[in-house]
């Protein structure tokens, strides 16, 4: 199978992140030595660094970048094999639970989730609130950013995995709702892939773009496969498992499948603060995960979910 044209579009999640070349760079690193886990040969997969591509909208969204060096040396560790104590056990139902009542809190009763809620919950609703809102037009901004990195690759033929990581699965969500249901673009996504994504909650549900269109027109119409990989112990995806949120989806030919990864998946990231499950950093570095992406980009037959945990 021909991988000269295929790519791999990534949108990140929430946050300042660092200026995109470095940041981009630093997450390739992640896949490679995933991929080498993985059994897939550093000198078949090096050519095809530049068929990863960073839609970064982090900047237009903070107005701000992060320093590099926060992630850089937490990242060198685990690539050198020393975050085993990092890979993340499976987070308590409690925690799970406790986190899902906060976001519910945050979405019907804001005044009682501000009594009741912790601070981190709290900030995040607010700041994915802005987006959902379009405040100040940036929902729109920030799509127009992936629509951009998207745009050349769409234009040459190519065949793109689009994936997207915690937030970044919303907005990569919404512009293929967009794609598909305003500007009528014609290409179809052969793979999208989301990692850590809170796609599954309710809060979510009722913000992305589709919710008020009917039948077909409520989904995006242009995803030909969609695999969704959750960490152990990442809360943030608290609804570990999407297929049955969008099984309509599937049953009104919109998709052809829809695929969990939900389980025994331990990422092996962590901070001076102790594991942090939830970050990208984690996840590429993931063989599972590095597995997909390698896979497509070098153009092999695509395995399953199962097939990639078994």
């Amino acid at each position: 199978m021909n991988h000269d044209n295929r790519h791999v579009v990534f949108v990140p999640g929430m946050n300042p992140k660092p200026p995109p070349a470095e940041h981009q760079r630093l997450l390739w690193r992640c896949i490679a030595g995933g991929a080498a886990q993985a059994q897939v040969a550093a000198d078949q997969l090096a050519p095809l660094a530049a068929h990863f591509h960073l839609a970064a909208w982090n900047h237009i969204y903070y107005s701000a970048y992060a320093d590099i060096e926060l992630d850089r040396p937490w990242v060198e560790h685990m690539l050198r094999g020393a975050g085993a104590q990092y890979c993340a056990p499976e987070a308590s139902r409690w925690a799970v639970l406790s986190t899902r009542a906060k976001y519910t809190l945050g979405d019907l009763l804001p005044v009682l989730a501000r009594w009741a809620g912790d601070a981190d919950i709290l900030a995040r609703i607010a700041d994915t609130e802005r987006y959902f809102s379009d405040r100040d037009g940036i929902g729109t901004r920030v799509r127009a950013a992936i629509k951009q990195t998207l745009a050349p690759l769409v234009a040459q033929g190519a065949e793109i995995m689009l994936l997207g990581h915690s937030l970044g699965s919303v907005l990569a969500y919404d512009t293929l709702w967009e794609l598909s249901r305003r500007d009528a673009w014609v290409w179809r996504c052969p793979l999208f892939l989301t990692l850590g994504s809170p796609l599954g909650m309710f809060y979510v549900q009722r913000r992305l773009l589709g919710r008020r269109e009917h039948s077909a027109r409520r989904y995006p119409g242009n995803i030909r496969r969609w695999i969704n990989v959750t960490a152990s112990g990442d809360v943030i995806a608290t609804d570990r498992r999407l297929a049955n949120d969008f099984d309509r989806m599937r049953r009104l030919g919109l998709v052809e499948s829809i695929e969990d990864l939900a389980a025994g998946v331990h990422t092996c990231y962590g901070t001076a603060e102790g594991p942090a499950p939830h970050r990208c950093f984690g996840y590429f570095f993931h063989p599972q995960v590095a597995g997909f992406i390698a896979d497509w980009l070098l153009g092999r037959k695509p395995r399953t979910a199962a097939q990639q945990h078994a």
